[in-house]
């Protein structure tokens, strides 16, 4: 696949952001269904590295579906199949060889609501890499993933209480500290600020561009602000497709299609 390769859709043909040859994360021709109904149609989509993607559409487009098939989380839904193929770096994660665990290592998940486990802050961060054998300094880990996740100057003399102490915002932080700790070249996002307080949103917005000078984010947003202010690309999702993918600006203010001009100017959604 070039740079000019057209993505087309029902609503007509996209051309994708010249984000390079290689690509690290790339859809082709992907279809989702739950049973015998489809959750996501025909989707072609070009990752670009170390940038943040946002994808956005109304709900029940299929946006959250399309997010944990990066990192095989459908897996766990017994009646979730796909067509199509997901590469990560020109290899296809569904391949028969490939050990999902180490998908979902290297491409981490950040979710709606934070979800620290009912432990220390430092086991929290600390147990994804224990038990992959990790044989490294746990202490300087944890202090790292912290740091990345600009908690360490809040938690620092606090390691050993329980995460369930911490404010919402600060266990969605040690959630991404969590993530961070597995050394994941790719972080996805979905809707992780959705339950929080504006001035957390705005501490894990400034994150997400602190973040991507190492990774590559994905996020998925309902916030049409949140989308225009943070990412670098946006897909614009509809009825399970693909409507239109480019350069944010451009996505919100040059719109090539009716249907994401309607959506991004709040007609609809």
């Amino acid at each position: 696949m070039t740079e000019n390769t057209a993505v087309t859709t029902e609503q007509g043909p996209t051309s994708e952001p010249a984000v390079g040859d290689a690509p690290i994360l790339e859809t082709v021709g992907v279809t989702i269904r739950y049973g015998d109904t489809p959750a996501i149609r025909d989707v072609s989509l070009r990752i670009p590295e170390r940038m943040i993607t946002a994808i956005i559409g109304p709900s029940g487009c299929g946006k959250s579906t399309l997010l944990r098939q990066f990192n095989r989380m459908n897996d766990f839904i017994p009646d979730a199949g796909m067509d199509g193929q997901i590469l990560y770096r020109g290899v296809d994660l569904y391949d028969r060889d490939v050990d999902p665990v180490e998908v979902r290592r290297r491409i981490g998940m950040v979710f709606q609501k934070p979800n620290p486990f009912p432990k220390t802050i430092f086991r929290n961060i600390a147990w994804g890499p224990v038990i992959n054998g990790f044989k490294g300094d746990l202490n300087e880990l944890v202090e790292s993933a912290l740091h990345k996740a600009a908690l360490w100057d809040e938690v620092k003399d606090r390691l050993h209480d329980s995460a369930l102490s911490l404010s919402g915002g600060q266990q969605q932080r040690l959630c991404i500290a969590r993530a961070l700790a597995l050394q994941p070249e790719i972080l996805l996002m979905d809707e992780p600020a959705s339950a929080l307080d504006p001035v957390s949103t705005a501490r894990i917005e400034d994150l997400c561009f602190e973040l991507k000078e190492r990774y590559t984010i994905v996020i998925v947003t309902h916030n049409m602000q949140q989308a225009a202010r943070v990412s670098d690309y946006t897909a614009f999702l509809d009825t399970g497709k693909l409507v239109e993918f480019g350069e944010t600006n451009q996505v919100f203010t040059r719109p090539q299609h009716k249907r994401t001009e309607d959506y991004v100017s709040g007609r609809f959604g």
